[in-house]
C-alpha cells in the first residue's frame, strides 16, 4: 500500500486548517497526534482533495511553499550538508522512498541541462497535488541550503492546472501542462554551486544513515507480496484476479504494482504460478481430494490443464507425486 511520510500530511493538515477547512469536513480519521513516520498515502490525498474542493486553487503550491529540510528527516540533513546544489536532486532521486513509495523519480544530466522527472499515475484527483508539491518544495530546498534564488528553465505538469499563470509567476520560468511528462528542468550551471553547511564527513555519514533506512524499507516491502500471495490463495478457486484488480483492491494501479513487482525482480505470473504450485502440492499431501477437485482449486478448468502444469513444476504428474508420499 502507498505510503507517505507523516510529516508532510500533518503539514498539509495544519495547513488547511488554518486557512479554513473544517473539521466536520475532515473527519475523526484526521489528526495532528501521530507517532507513526509514515501514513497511508490515501490520507494525504484525502487533505489535497478537500482542500482542492473547498479552499483557495491550487493549495499544492502554498503545501510546497511552506516545506523545508526539516521535513524530510534524515534526507533533509542530507540536502543540507550536500557539497552542491545538484546533490539535491540526485538524492532525492536516489532516497524518495524515505519519503513515500508512490511513483519513482528519474535524473537526465548532460553538459547544459538537469532534468528531475517524476512518474506518478493519477488514480485519484488528489494525486496531481502530490506531483505539484515536490517541484516548488525542492526550489524552496535549493533556496535553503544555497541561499540563492535559482531559476528554472522550464516547468512541465501532465494533468492539467486551471491557474497555471500562479505557478509561472513562482517558478519564474515557461509552466506547461497537458504535457508528456512531470518534469523541471535546470541549466547544469545554475546547480554547480556549493551549498551553504558543505560537508563531505557528516554527508557521507549520512548517507549511511540513509541506506540503513532504505534497507529497512525494502524489507519491510516484502509485505506487498504477502499481502499478494494471500489474495491469490484465497481467490483461487474463485478465478485468479487479474493485476489489475489486485492493485484495486490495494488501492494502486496496476501499473503501479507491476513496477514494484519489478523492482524485487518479480511478475504478477512468478506469483501466480509459485502459489498454484503451493497449494497444489500443499493439497496432494495433506488431503484425500481427487486430482480433478485439486486442478479446480487451484485455479484450472481442466484436470488436463492441471497435470501439463504440474509436471512442468515439480517433473512428475500429480498422480506420481502422490505415490511418492
Amino acid at each position: 500500500m502507498p505510503f507517505v511520510s507523516s510529516s508532510i500530511y500533518k503539514k498539509a493538515l495544519q495547513l488547511a486548517i488554518s486557512e479554513g477547512l473544517s473539521t466536520e469536513l475532515l473527519g475523526e480519521n484526521h489528526t495532528l497526534n501521530l507517532t507513526d513516520a509514515y501514513v497511508p498515502m490515501t490520507s494525504l490525498l484525502d487533505v489535497y482533495e478537500l482542500a482542492e474542493d473547498h479552499l483557495a486553487p491550487n493549495f499544492g503550491l502554498r503545501q510546497g511553499k511552506q516545506l523545508n529540510s526539516n521535513d524530510y528527516g534524515t534526507l533533509g540533513l542530507s540536502w543540507k550538508t550536500c557539497l552542491e546544489a545538484i546533490d539535491v536532486l540526485r538524492n532525492v532521486k536516489r532516497y524518495m522512498v524515505l519519503v513515500t513509495n508512490d511513483g519513482s523519480i528519474s535524473l537526465s544530466e548532460n553538459a547544459s541541462t538537469i532534468t528531475l522527472t517524476l512518474d506518478r499515475d493519477v488514480y485519484r484527483k488528489g494525486v496531481k497535488t502530490t506531483i505539484e508539491v515536490p517541484f516548488v518544495m525542492l526550489l524552496e530546498v535549493i533556496k535553503e541550503v544555497t541561499g540563492k534564488q535559482i531559476i528554472p528553465l522550464e516547468v512541465c505538469f501532465k494533468h492539467s492546472i486551471s491557474m497555471v499563470e500562479d505557478f509561472a509567476e513562482y517558478f519564474g520560468c515557461p509552466v506547461h501542462s497537458k504535457s508528456k511528462e512531470n518534469s523541471i528542468t535546470f541549466d547544469s550551471k545554475s546547480l554547480n554551486i556549493t551549498t551553504l553547511k558543505a560537508d563531505r564527513f557528516i554527508h557521507d555519514f549520512i548517507t549511511q544513515r540513509m541506506e540503513e533506512e532504505k534497507k529497512k524499507l525494502s524489507e519491510k516491502g516484502d509485505e506487498l507480496t504477502e499481502e499478494i500471495n494471500k489474495i491469490l490463495k484465497e481467490s483461487m478457486a474463485s478465478g485468479i484476479p487479474s493485476l489489475a484488480q489486485i492493485g484495486d483492491y490495494l488501492g494502486i494501479s496496476g501499473r503501479t504494482l507491476k513496477r514494484r513487482l519489478s523492482d524485487r525482480n518479480l511478475t504478477f505470473r512468478d506469483l501466480v504460478q509459485k502459489n498454484r504450485e503451493e497449494t497444489a502440492i500443499q493439497l496432494l499431501s495433506q488431503t484425500s481430494q481427487s486430482i480433478g477437485e485439486i486442478a479446480f482449486l487451484t485455479g484450472f478448468s481442466e484436470q488436463s490443464a492441471f497435470n501439463r502444469a504440474f509436471k512442468k513444476w515439480t517433473g512428475q504428474t500429480p498422480n506420481d507425486y502422490r505415490k511418492t508420499l
